[in-house]
């Protein structure tokens, strides 16, 4: 197993996982719209893309993180908004392994935290974050207003 940051390179196997994902949440399934957003993002480094490689080198699984920053801490942090691990290589630690990654690398370059949103009915991601040390928000509530677009 191999974790690679994605370059423009990489932006048609990090778009095959990127659709699956998008299709896992039922939206349409549209493999040309996420290369074309894949690949805006890597061009302009409005993203950082892990790739999870298995023995073959094959990607199986792929994280997507935003950067931002924490006013408060004054530190960057990340938002992790993107994780999947495609349906044939579930429950083979590859989720777990990047995570781990992620945690090192970005604590290593300074980052204050990753934070993340799940669905409640991901149960199988509710547990892989607790198991590795994050813990529900409750101290704040999260609103949204989505914009026309």
């Amino acid at each position: 197993m191999e974790i690679i940051e994605c370059s423009i390179e990489h932006a048609e196997a990090s778009a095959v996982l990127f659709n699956q994902y998008r299709i896992f949440y039922e939206l349409p399934d549209d493999l040309a719209a996420a290369q074309e957003f894949i690949s805006a993002n890597l061009t302009h480094a409005r993203s950082r893309i892990f790739l999870v490689l298995d023995d073959e080198k094959k990607p199986v699984a792929f994280a997507q993180l935003y950067p931002a920053m924490c006013s408060i801490a004054m530190k960057p942090f990340y938002w992790l908004y993107d994780l999947f691990v495609a349906p044939s290589a579930r429950n083979k630690g590859y989720a777990r392994h990047l995570m781990t990654h992620l945690t090192s690398l970005l604590s290593a370059e300074g980052a204050q935290r990753i934070s993340l949103d799940t669905a409640h009915s991901n149960k199988a991601a509710q547990a892989l974050y607790e198991s590795l040390g994050y813990t529900r928000e409750s101290e704040f509530m999260t609103y949204h207003k989505v914009l026309a677009s």
